[in-house]
């Protein structure tokens, strides 16, 4: 493999470890969904069938727990996770870790957004080839893919040390220079029809000092301006550590069995909020206030299960799930800062 012409990305350990600590949460969720007896559960208004909330549980386990351990195996590894080369692709990213694909067999590309996350798809001449790569899991998760959206290899920004934006000029770049083969591999974008090569039309500057994976948009339209990733490490992680606590407080200290439906809906609200209070999904004038609402609302949630934890007592598992509401508070209290200097300025 010629390395002339060589650009190396590495992984993201700040990244890697947001998603290990989500994946953690969530498993932990799981757990104790298993962990509920079948009288307690029948108690509830909804949700109240023991087998889907112990198959809930096991699911999240599964799902997520393959999440963390793809997580803690990325963190301990010292390769980069993208080569681009004047020989082709060395993926160390994507979950098919496709190893090298000589640009001789890259016939094609695309931009998908699935729910809010953007996805660079490369489309190789033989999917068959890169299907049966690896273990019979991998191999499974390939043919998953592939059905989904029609290639094996799918690469998000969310464990690289750059941001979507960069990712798709540095794939055109080397794409333009070293792309061979008959009709060339063309980019295309869903949203904007056929064609689509300029990184101005694919999101934004591509390239810049300081960009996001979201839209470009003035700073002043929002109150936080992270990645989808990160809110979903912290404010998610944070929120599965006030249901278990709030719940089983609640439960311990007054005997109220608050139904499961309800305290995983509040729970979670804020990173609901998050996920969607970005101006390209709601109206400008809306996102500040929706966001300053999550982050208050976090923050008064993290309050009364912290102060009810503290008066049953914590356990060692309270104090996992405490640093998980701890982490969440922190886009919440960066939120809050930022209204503050926006109202002073």
């Amino acid at each position: 493999m010629d390395s002339n012409d060589e650009t190396v990305i590495g992984l993201s350990k700040t990244k890697l470890a947001l998603l290990l600590l989500g994946a953690t949460a969530f498993v932990a969720a799981g757990i104790w969904m298993l962990s509920l007896d079948d009288a307690s559960i029948r108690t509830q208004r909804r949700f109240n069938d023991p087998t889907y909330v112990h198959g809930l549980g096991l699911v999240s386990i599964v799902f997520f727990g393959a999440c963390g351990l793809f997580a803690l195996k990325k963190l301990f590894d010292k390769n980069p996770g993208l080569v681009f080369n004047s020989s082709g692709i060395v993926d160390n990213a994507s979950s098919a870790l496709a190893g090298f694909i000589p640009w001789s067999e890259v016939a094609g590309a695309e931009i998908l957004e699935i729910q809010k996350q953007k996805m660079l798809v490369i489309r190789v001449r033989d999917p068959l080839e890169y299907i049966a790569r690896g273990g019979s899991l991998r191999r499974t998760l390939n043919k998953a893919n592939y059905n989904m959206v029609g290639s094996p290899i799918s690469i998000s920004s969310n464990t690289l040390a750059i941001n979507f934006s960069e990712l798709v000029s540095l794939f055109e770049q080397y794409r333009r220079k070293y792309g061979v083969g008959p009709g060339g591999a063309e980019m295309f974008h869903p949203l904007t029809g056929p064609d689509v090569r300029s990184p101005e039309l694919l999101g934004g500057r591509a390239g810049h000092e300081g960009d996001s994976d979201e839209p470009d948009v003035e700073p002043e339209g929002q109150l936080l301006n992270w990645s989808l990733g990160a809110v979903r490490g912290t404010v998610g992680s944070g929120g599965i550590g006030i249901l278990v606590l709030s719940v089983s407080s609640l439960d311990m200290l007054f005997h109220i069995q608050v139904p499961l439906w309800a305290a995983f809906t509040v729970c979670l609200l804020p990173m609901l909020i998050f996920f969607v209070a970005v101006p390209d999904f709601l109206p400008r004038g809306v996102v500040r206030p929706a966001q300053w609402f999550a982050a208050a609302l976090y923050l008064v949630l993290s309050a009364v299960s912290l102060s009810l934890a503290a008066f049953r007592g914590f356990g060692t598992p309270d104090v996992l799930l405490a640093g998980f509401i701890m982490l969440g508070a922190w886009p919440c209290l960066v939120a809050v800062r930022r209204l503050r200097i926006v109202n002073e300025a």
